[in-house]
């Protein structure tokens, strides 16, 4: 597996992710100084049901036509990825148009479905066939298969801003609840018409046209169903979350809650994501797939260990820059970052399940982490606000990696434990001198940093996984360029 592809493609998928969400804080911040409450409460209703109905009838498939994509774009056969491309993209728009004739019929016959009136239900209508949150996501499984996610990041950029600026444009001509909405209606819209044309670009360069399979709609359906179920209550869970520290806590804590939850996942998904690109990549190798994914599992280690205990020391910097008001969200913050130090291994041993078509252990591994969490937030929420819901969702986690080590252990899959307490240890052992120093934020980030040096210097990061991502981000001539004066470095750490 080249890391240096998985590499690039991580970083591009992470600035979409980041560059998204920063834009989408934005939107929220704008529209709320010019529209009501009561119009952003019902365009927030609208999206939740919306992302509830489209991840039901998704059937997992966006994430299992990966492992079908990645092994086709590696053995270049490019007639196939064109069939796990466009055949499942037709069902899902088949599907999607179903649903919406299913809820028209029943608005007709039953008012206030949703407790939505019957504009609310046009737009979700609107929405769910334009592939807001549905088929056009098999444009994204495409660009994670070939590692082409920039296409990904140039999408949700784009629609982000064109959202806004329809929006702001619809707003101030007087259209509130309509000028928000229809902003979400052109960025799906945008969205969506990348999502095919880009895809069919990349296709036609191939001199692959058009081509339809019922059988990659049924290895589609078999591979996603194993995710679509723990999806579907993970998503339940996450609604739970923030629905009932609203119910319990109110507006200002579920704002906290929101923050710290977006701010945890922005900053972790580049880490997060080399694992994500890391699944399609394994799924078209022959031999070697162990070998590869402890080598994602590692990299993604040791990018999140630094910066999660630089986020458990100084979890109130990153809400700071939004506000005082907003301070409030840093425990929150740090007890999310916990759950995260365990997420590479329990990513890891998952993917290699799919990968290899162990669809049960998918299943487990999912129903493992959101049933407890679905269980344990109405106790803990009750108890403890937003702090019991951070909680909830980092013990989710631990129950995860219980399942992990039980299935491994059958798979005779070596999770490396010792390597990755090594990871681990080492950024923990330097916080425990920066708080007993009570050392300002930015000499933190400095003295964490050192843990990458400390890692090359063990060789958990070796000569030749430092070359990948050098050359996943430079080009081979820059790096060979720069390399006389990197050479001193390079000799003191190796």
């Amino acid at each position: 597996m080249s890391l240096g592809r998985v590499f690039r493609g991580a970083l591009w998928l992470s600035i979409g992710v980041v560059f998204s969400n920063f834009f989408g804080f934005i939107y929220w911040l704008v529209m709320s100084k010019f529209v009501e409450v009561d119009v952003v409460g019902r365009a927030a209703a609208i999206l939740s049901v919306e992302a509830l109905i489209t991840a039901f009838i998704n059937l997992g498939i966006p994430i299992g036509v990966q492992r079908f994509m990645g092994a086709m774009y590696s053995r270049r056969d490019y007639e196939k990825l064109s069939q796990y491309y466009y055949s499942p993209m037709i069902l899902l728009f088949i599907l999607s148009l179903s649903a919406d004739i299913i809820l028209i019929v029943l608005s007709l016959m039953y008012n206030g479905l949703f407790s939505l009136d019957l504009l609310s239900i046009i737009f979700l209508c609107i929405l769910i066939i334009c592939g807001f949150n549905g088929w056009s996501i098999i444009g994204q499984s495409f660009f994670n298969a070939t590692l082409k996610t920039e296409y990904t990041a140039l999408t949700q950029i784009s629609s982000s801003l064109i959202r806004l600026a329809v929006s702001l444009l619809l707003i101030y001509l007087g259209y509130s609840f309509i000028g928000l909405m229809m902003g979400y209606v052109v960025a799906g819209l945008t969205t969506s018409i990348l999502m095919l044309t880009l895809p069919m670009y990349i296709l036609t360069k191939t001199r692959t046209s058009f081509s339809f399979s019922i059988n990659s709609i049924r290895d589609s359906l078999r591979a996603g169903v194993s995710s679509w179920i723990p999806d579907i209550l993970t998503l339940l869970s996450q609604c739970a979350g923030v629905l009932g520290v609203y119910s319990i806590g109110g507006l200002a804590e579920t704002g906290l809650y929101f923050i710290a939850f977006t701010i945890t996942s922005a900053v972790m998904s580049f880490p997060q994501s080399i694992l994500t690109l890391s699944f399609p990549t394994i799924s078209g190798m022959h031999d070697g797939r162990k070998r590869a994914m402890y080598r994602a599992v590692k990299i993604s280690a040791s990018l999140i260990a630094p910066i999660a205990f630089f986020l458990i020391l100084y979890s109130s910097i990153l809400p700071k820059f939004l506000g005082e008001a907003y301070t409030g969200a840093s425990e929150p913050i740090r007890l999310l970052t916990l759950g995260y130090l365990i997420s590479p291994i329990n990513a890891g041993y998952t993917y290699y399940a799919y990968a290899i078509g162990n669809y049960s252990h998918v299943l487990a591994i999912g129903l493992a982490g959101t049933i407890p969490r679905l269980l344990l937030y109405p106790l803990l929420i009750n108890l403890y606000g937003d702090i019991g819901a951070a909680v909830t969702f980092s013990l989710g986690n631990i129950t995860t990696l219980l399942m992990v080590i039980i299935l491994a252990r059958k798979m005779n899959y070596n999770l490396q434990f010792k390597e990755y307490l090594k990871i681990i240890m080492i950024p923990s052992a330097l916080s425990v001198l920066l708080k007993f120093f009570e050392a300002y934020w930015v000499i933190g980030l400095m003295i964490l940093s050192v843990s990458y040096f400390i890692y090359a210097k063990l060789r958990i990061i070796t000569k030749e996984d430092l070359r990948e991502i050098g050359e996943s981000i430079a080009s081979r001539q820059f790096l060979e360029k720069l390399y006389p004066y990197l050479r001193p470095i390079l000799s003191l750490i190796y």
